[in-house]
């Protein structure tokens, strides 16, 4: 049987500073995906109730700003996820001790991936779809 080496003191300490970082990106993350459906929709409604094709554009700007900014810390959640598996792997000799530094030792997270995941996609790319229908059916 195989036992795993019992971690210090401070590497747990370490882990659960990693923990608190990675909850709060993820908790801002849904944050960003509740105000984008609720500031799209409310746009939307306001620009039917008009009828103005640029107010629902506006909505569209809005839905891709929302994007970039769920991309962006959904990029930083996976780069701390990267540090925290490294940190209690142990497979990393190079991490310091309480280094916060996830985008030197957290792994490569490209842009592309992480915005055009599934679920990235399918929160704001039917968003973005449906406000830009409402664009050309108002335009």
């Amino acid at each position: 049987m195989t036992t795993q080496p019992r971690l210090c003191p401070d590497e747990v300490k370490h882990l659960e500073f990693l923990q608190a970082v990675i909850a709060r990106h993820a908790n801002t993350s849904f944050l960003v995906k509740s105000w984008a459906m609720t500031v799209s929709g409310a746009f939307i409604a306001v620009a039917t109730r008009g009828p103005s094709w640029k107010t629902a554009a506006v909505a569209v700007g809005l839905a891709a700003g929302f994007w970039l900014l769920d991309s962006y810390y959904l990029r930083q959640e996976r780069r701390f996820r990267g540090l925290y598996e490294k940190v209690a792997g142990r497979g990393s000799p190079g991490v310091p001790p309480f280094c916060m530094d996830a985008e030197q030792h957290g792994g490569p997270v490209p842009w592309r991936a992480v915005a055009l995941s599934r679920t990235m996609l399918l929160s704001y790319g039917v968003l973005v779809a449906i406000d830009t229908m409402t664009v050309l059916f108002l335009a």
